[in-house]
């Protein structure tokens, strides 16, 4: 199947299942279901498969930079939600994503000391999180919401990928976890349901980062060494034991 194919039919049914899943059992489990690699698993496959595996395995080291920018992005949205309108914050939140990336583009040390570095900003970005109260009513959705929310963020990856072999591994690994799912689960609810809803389902979403940097940890290191079905098995294992200890936790 052609890759792009492939990425034009996946992409919405991804989008869609976290979006049922948060209106099925609330923003806060909906946030952590997508803190998933549903979106950089993907890309990493794809990137594999069309430009090697080192393409990829140096990619996702490029995503590890990434991931600084996509959870300060979750906490400064949050913060900001109730003093501002969703426009103008989600330009401030990109703006400070794309500076941040920009410096992180210069990193060249170790992945392990990478990795001991974002978790520790993960834990440090979940404990000042905001907590407001799970709100009394939600309104219901409007009817073009799910359909919307599936365009963008195909659109955003299908970008992503066909322009990998223009941007280099290095951009294509720090755009990888670039919160487009983020903005969508963020921005929609903002707008719907408003900024206590909105930062209760980005605080799910960070809740889960450790299971999302364990994936790119992992790809990281072993993909280059073994075969693409036993490297992406073992980070996708590791992944979810680690995603299910943070959901005990979130509970």
């Amino acid at each position: 199947m052609n890759t792009l194919l492939l990425k034009l039919m996946l992409m919405p049914l991804l989008i869609a299942g976290v979006t049922l899943a948060a209106r099925r059992w609330g923003n806060v489990i909906g946030g952590w279901l997508g803190g998933f690699p549903w979106v950089a698993g993907p890309i990493s496959i794809f990137l594999a498969i069309e430009q090697g595996k080192d393409f990829a395995a140096q990619s996702a080291m490029g995503s590890l930079v990434g991931c600084f920018s996509t959870y300060a992005f979750a906490w400064l949205y949050a913060k900001l939600a109730p003093r501002l309108h969703w426009f103008p914050l989600l330009m401030l939140c990109y703006a400070m994503i794309f500076g941040s990336l920009y410096v992180g583009q210069f990193y060249s040390g170790s992945i392990h000391l990478l990795f001991a570095a974002l978790l520790l900003f993960i834990v440090f970005i979940y404990r000042v999180f905001p907590r407001p109260e799970v709100p009394a009513l939600v309104a219901a959705p409007p009817r073009f919401d799910l359909p919307l929310r599936m365009m963008v963020a195909t659109v955003f990856v299908a970008v992503i990928t066909q322009l990998a072999s223009w941007t280099g591994p290095v951009w294509s690994g720090l755009l990888t976890p670039f919160p487009v799912m983020t903005t969508c689960l963020a921005v929609f609810t903002h707008v719907q349901q408003g900024p206590a809803p909105c930062a209760r389902i980005l605080r799910g979403m960070v809740n889960s980062g450790l299971g999302y940097a364990t994936f790119l940890y992992t790809v990281g290191l072993v993909l280059p060494h073994t075969s693409m079905l036993a490297a992406y098995s073992v980070a996708m294992l590791f992944s979810s034991l680690a995603n299910i200890l943070t959901l005990k936790y979130l509970r």
